[in-house]
């Protein structure tokens, strides 16, 4: 696709209707992730800051190369994981 230039007024109207749209459920997802690090943390979790925390299981983090949770058997996807966004 060539650059914006190219697009129709109905190709960029829809494109401003994903950003909206993706922009309302990044919000969201960074509240409910906000959320359940707050959660895990009053249960006396601590977790490092600088990584990618799974929030719904003890593994050590989200591993890049499979898009999913490191500890065997969880296969969460990096949604469920802190700092996702």
């Amino acid at each position: 696709m060539e650059p914006d230039t190219e697009l129709t007024d109905e190709q960029r109207a829809a494109y401003a209707e994903n950003e909206a749209d993706l922009g309302r459920v990044e919000t969201h997802l960074r509240d409910v992730q906000g959320t359940a690090t707050a959660r895990l943390t009053t249960a006396g979790l601590t977790l490092d800051p600088d990584a990618t925390n799974c929030l719904l299981c003890p593994c050590k983090e989200f591993k890049g190369d499979t898009n999913l949770c490191g500890r065997p058997g969880c296969r969460h996807s990096r949604l469920r994981h802190q700092g996702f966004i």
